[in-house]
């Protein structure tokens, strides 16, 4: 599009304010302008934005909510956001400051690939100013090399801006956008942003540091880690390719030892396995930094390095880098044993940080992992942590659940001996100690069961308790055993037999313990085999079977198991263990996601 057929021309004034000087660029969600506000005499950059996006109240809504959020950041790396409106035939505007400068993308097609150390202060301005925007409540959601502008402040040092944060998004809010819109520009977008993303969880910060990895691979490389010819390609590589080596992108360059495992950790798949924040990347690539910050200035309208550091410093910083992207104990007290001077305290922190998340790792219960969240629930592996919580406290709460159901002391034993630290463990030592009075109870005589039932009146096996006593209070054989055939349960046949080992109903009652038995054992024998057709033909066995809801539940759990085996994926995986957390499958389930 040229600017004789832009929506806005020349001369056109928004709201009485802004005089559009000329088009600076298209995009798919509209145009962008150069301005002059009237009545400041200062120039500005107006964005416009297609009346269509605004159609749904919904997307309007949150567009007014962000948009507001957008204007409260003021950070010298984030262009302002000076004014928004929606005009009265829906289209809508934002209005930034003007940058007299280049994007990156400009830069790369005049000059080719950024010296690294201009590439890396690009990134680590960009980073600053995503840190402020992410702590402020907000995610760009668009970083890419045509969205970070390359100027020069007053004192001709090197400015970079991050712009357009006109598809920003609050994280805070949990509206839907009904509208069918890719937020940002594929060749950049993260898995998450792609729907990569398991139910109920939202986009955060780690988003935008993936689109920076990639911009930053750009720059350092001079070749995007992915390429294609149309937005499906690059969804398809960005949700299932890993990207290349430095060497596999460019092998006629040598780059800094560490540099390469810096950069990939921000194209993680998984987020978990990125950075959890701006300041932990920037951290890893200070580095790789060989100057101090804004040493870029103009020389003859182009950019000059100054302040080269020493060979010792550089040599130090290359392996505090390299430490901070292997991440492991030994790593660091390598590094701290060979360079006792440099980095020192974030070394000392590092190593002990590490030493408590691999304690963690080995003992792997929700006690071990919150006892470590309390202490660096902020630092780099508290993310991985949480996760890692999780997973610990559903184990405890399916192993709590199978010793609930066995219902002996044995069971409670077992618990306690593998989870001692557990929150669940005061519980199951009350449980314990509930099934070793049962068992005593259960030997003795009608006043032992009801000195029982005293004690727990309320417990697991008050139940079982009060069958028994029924099975008592029959008085004679005949009564004795209409009880225990009503209840129809082993307990209270074998009571029958233990109170009238010769009664009338004795061979009977063995027999109907018998038949409960090869009940049972087929039951076991559907529970283990674990399919529909398994329980299918139990239920047609055994249409009068007291255990017939039991076994409705695990013939859902078996029909949704083999629906999440044939789509398998990790969104169906996820929803599967969520809906049957204690389930037969669960195993298979949790190996199908990892």
């Amino acid at each position: 599009m040229t600017e004789s057929t832009s929506v806005l021309a020349r001369g056109t004034v928004l709201d009485g304010k802004y005089e559009i000087v000329g088009l600076l660029g298209v995009g798919g969600m509209g145009e962008v302008y150069k301005a002059r506000h009237i009545h400041l005499d200062a120039f500005r950059s107006v964005k416009t934005m297609r009346a269509a996006l605004l159609a749904d109240e919904t997307y309007r809504q949150r567009f007014l909510r962000e948009a507001q959020l957008a204007t409260q950041i003021h950070h010298p790396n984030v262009a302002v956001m000076h004014d928004f409106s929606i005009l009265p035939d829906g289209t809508s505007y934002m209005v930034a400051e003007f940058i007299d400068g280049t994007t990156v993308r400009q830069w790369q097609l005049e000059n080719g690939r950024l010296p690294l150390a201009l590439a890396t202060e690009i990134a680590m301005q960009v980073l600053a100013g995503l840190d402020h925007v992410h702590r402020r409540g907000l995610l760009h959601r668009d970083v890419s090399a045509d969205n970070i502008m390359l100027a020069f402040d007053h004192d001709d040092h090197l400015l970079v801006k991050i712009i357009d944060l006109g598809v920003a998004k609050d994280v805070k809010s949990k509206a839907e956008i009904t509208q069918d819109v890719i937020m940002g520009n594929p060749k950049y977008m993260s898995p998450e942003q792609l729907g990569e993303l398991p139910e109920g969880e939202e986009l955060d910060g780690r988003t935008d540091l993936y689109s920076l990895g990639v911009v930053l691979f750009e720059m350092v490389t001079g070749v995007p880690p992915f390429s294609a010819r149309t937005p499906n390609g690059y969804i398809v590589k960005h949700l299932t390719q890993p990207p290349p080596s430095f060497d596999e992108a460019n092998p006629e360059l040598d780059f800094p030892l560490g540099l390469e495992p810096v950069v990939l950790r921000a194209l993680e798949k998984d987020r978990a396995k990125r950075y959890p924040s701006a300041r932990v990347f920037a951290e890893a690539l200070a580095p790789f930094v060989s100057h101090m910050p804004t040493t870029f200035s103009r020389t003859e309208g182009t950019l000059a390095k100054a302040n080269e550091p020493t060979e010792d410093l550089r040599r130090a910083e290359v392996a505090w880098a390299a430490a901070l992207a292997a991440d492991t104990y030994n790593a660091f007290r390598d590094y701290r044993t060979k360079y006792p001077h440099d980095h020192a305290d974030e070394a000392e922190r590092a190593i002990e940080e590490r030493l408590a998340f691999d304690t963690a790792s080995a003992m792997d219960t929700e006690a071990a992992w919150s006892d470590y969240l309390e202490r660096w629930g902020h630092d780099r592996h508290a993310v991985a942590a949480n996760e890692r919580l999780g997973a610990a406290k559903i184990r405890e709460e399916t192993a709590y659940s199978v010793a609930l159901a066995a219902k002996n002391a044995g069971a409670w034993a077992a618990f306690l001996e593998e989870f001692p630290d557990s929150s669940l463990s005061a519980h199951a030592e009350d449980h314990l100690r509930e099934t070793q009075a049962f068992d005593q109870a259960r030997k003795g005589d009608r006043a032992k069961l009801e000195e029982f039932l005293r004690a727990y009146p309320e417990g697991i096996l008050a139940k079982d308790a009060k069958q028994r006593l029924s099975v008592l209070d029959a008085g004679d054989d005949a009564r004795m055993w209409e009880a225990a055939k009503g209840a129809g349960t082993s307990e209270a046949l074998h009571a029958y037999l233990k109170a009238k080992p010769d009664g009338a109903s004795a061979a009977e009652a063995r027999r109907a313990i018998a038949r409960l038995a090869i009940a049972d054992g087929d039951f076991n024998a559907a529970f283990e085999t674990g399919t529909v057709a398994a329980w299918d033909e139990w239920f047609e066995r055994y249409p009068d079977s007291p255990r017939h809801d039991e076994a409705r539940r695990h013939r859902q759990e078996a029909v949704e198991f083999d629906m999440a085996t044939q789509i398998d994926t990790k969104v169906m995986w996820r929803a599967f263990l969520k809906a049957w957390p204690q389930g037969r499958h669960r195993i298979e389930a949790s190996v199908k996601l990892a």
